[in-house]
């Protein structure tokens, strides 16, 4: 098998049939981890649910010190450190089944996350033995110290300071804002600019004095969750626990932060099965005008729209986690730390992508959860209405999704400018290619579906290389325009995933084909529709005269294809949420 390929390498050709990690291609082991995660959640969670909820730290504490007896802490920490050494799908597996353990997911993902990998993949071999057993184990619980009362989105601006002492060490002064776990977390991955310049990560725990915690914060949603203030006020970090190099913070918060991401994404597919389930009993048990409801299209249609956003987003995120795996592989053959950072680089674009897609997908299916349910989808006896008010949060936090879709504008042109990715010249290409008889139309059940994707593609690069051409350097200003571009990506990478995925599995499992190859119809038709919207917005931004008509020709020329019925189709997704009790296809 070749090597990955490089991120953003989507944008340039059809993906590679056969070539795409899916749910229907874990191994046995990863089945084996979902089972076991899942079982936890029945044996340990759901009992102690009312306390997690009421926000009963001890309640906390016991559950991540009993996931990490059962070995669900340190999935992707290395074995040295206590961890199991697994890949990275093993652990994004392990997020997906906790979809229905409410507010402690999110003690979870904080902490083995963004509260565990800085030290993980930029720690030193005696910070790594210090901490990572500990954080292993659940004894340590792991925060993360980025968000500054006048920083948010914008992490480079933060104000915490760090004056170097005489010793070697670091005297910490500053405010950090939103923290999760930080109500009973022992250690902060937090950062701080040395002589307020140089962006520095350190390594401080809870007892330091000068470190205090704030009260919690009354939130919209996941009250059950720690939410703090922390004040540094005069707090001293020994020379040994500055993380990484003294101005490279960067380099710890930015790589991080995409991993991140990424399972942030997976934290939202994990919570988009429970909605579908929920809605498809309640639409089975609730009668009106004699009939359940279930029996009325526009109920069934909804159900059918939750299951095809579910198949988009876990779709990405497999494909995604196996991509990373790929090149997390080649880099620890390679021995070199540098490697392993650019690994998590690699595919940064992927991964906004993934959390905008997921946590957007995330919001419209517990809306529907909702309206599925009526008046009691409103009522707090029902799951659903806490679900909906915590699935808000997944817009803005790991990054807004406006600043996202800026990065993977952002990321694409800079690396095209830097010779990284043949943007441009794929952009020529394309435009050419508006001029040409367009080729041999795809063959197979969902050559309608492959071909809107490749128009979605090559829409994308035409209207990437005109706004260069027309904007130059000012682009960077053109905010709606890096948005526009940024979407046509995200519904590309939508598209294309479950044409793929779809298309392997009713090659490999054709007692299931019919509902893999409606699932990917569904999301193709959800998603064509918008990214027409966006290039014509697109095309009146970018272009003028002769330009302006041939892209409006190409619009129409490359978003022509016939789909199918979608409301039949819509009906069939809808048959087999119906017949399953929610979603269609299992982890």
């Amino acid at each position: 098998m070749s090597g990955p390929p490089p991120g953003g390498a989507f944008l340039l050709a059809p993906v590679e049939a056969g070539a795409v990690a899916t749910p229907e291609r874990l191994s046995p082991e990863h089945r084996e981890i979902f089972r076991a995660v899942s079982a936890f959640v029945e044996r340990e969670v759901v009992p102690r649910r009312a306390r997690v909820e009421a926000r009963d730290y001890a309640a906390h504490r016991e559950l991540l010190e009993l996931l990490g007896r059962e070995g669900f802490l340190g999935i992707d920490v290395p074995e040295a450190y206590g961890g199991g050494g697994l890949d990275l799908t093993s652990a994004v597996v392990a997020i997906d089944a906790l979809g229905d353990a409410g507010s402690l997911s999110v003690t979870y993902g904080a902490h083995t996350g963004i509260g565990t990998l800085p030290l993980v993949f930029f720690g030193t071999e005696d910070q790594r033995r210090r901490y990572l057993p500990g954080l292993v184990a659940g004894t340590t619980v792991g925060a993360y110290a980025l968000t500054e009362p006048e920083a948010g989105s914008d992490a480079l601006g933060i104000r915490t300071r760090a004056t170097p002492e005489p010793d070697g060490g670091y005297r910490l002064d500053g405010r950090k804002q939103f923290i999760t776990n930080a109500g009973f977390a022992d250690l902060f991955t937090l950062y701080a600019k040395v002589d307020g310049e140089r962006f520095t990560a350190f390594l401080v725990e809870r007892a330091t004095p000068g470190l205090s915690v704030g009260p919690e914060e009354r939130k919209l949603g996941l009250e059950g969750s720690s939410t703090c203030a922390v004040v540094l006020d005069g707090c001293r970090v020994p020379p040994g626990n500055v993380l990484g190099e003294v101005g490279e913070g960067h380099r710890v918060a930015f790589n991080v932060l995409n991993v991140g991401r990424f399972k942030l994404a997976a934290a939202c597919l994990a919570r988009m099965r429970p909605a579908l389930r929920w809605g498809a009993t309640y639409a089975k048990d609730r009668r009106a005008f004699g009939r359940p409801i279930a029996s009325f299209p526009l109920v069934a249609q909804k159900l059918a729209r939750m299951a095809a956003a579910t198949y988009a987003v876990e779709s990405l995120v497999y494909r995604l986690a196996g991509l990373i795996d790929r090149r997390l592989r080649e880099a620890e053959e390679a021995g070199s730390a540098e490697a392993i950072r650019a690994a998590l680089e690699e595919y940064a674009v992927e991964c906004s992508a993934a959390k905008v897609l997921a946590s957007e997908e995330l919001g419209m299916v517990m809306d529907e959860a909702v309206q599925v349910h009526g008046g009691y989808g409103f009522i707090e006896d029902l799951p659903v209405a806490a679900h909906y008010r915590g699935t808000r949060v997944d817009r803005i936090w790991e990054g807004t999704n406006e600043i996202n879709r800026l990065l993977i504008s952002g990321t694409l042109l800079r690396r095209a400018q830097r010779g990284r990715l043949d943007l441009l010249g794929a952009a020529r290409r394309a435009w050419d290619s508006l001029l040409e008889p367009e080729p041999a139309a795809p063959e197979g059940p969902l050559a309608a579906e492959r071909s809107l994707a490749d128009g979605v593609r090559r829409l994308g690069l035409v209207l990437a290389g005109a706004a260069a051409r027309r904007f130059g350097e000012a682009l960077e200003e053109e905010q709606e325009v890096l948005a526009g571009l940024a979407d046509l990506a995200i519904h590309l990478l939508a598209m294309e995933g479950v044409v793929v995925r779809a298309e392997q599995a009713a090659a490999e499992d054709p007692a299931r084909a019919e509902v893999h190859l409606d699932l990917a119809r569904a999301v193709v038709a959800s998603r064509v529709g918008p990214a027409e919207l966006a290039a014509r917005a697109l095309v009146a931004r970018v272009a003028e005269g002769d330009d302006a008509r041939l892209l409006r020709t190409g619009v129409r020329r490359l978003l022509r294809a016939e789909a199918p019925d979608a409301i039949a189709v819509g009906r069939r997704v809808a048959e087999a949420v119906l017949a399953t009790d929610g979603y269609p296809l299992g982890p």
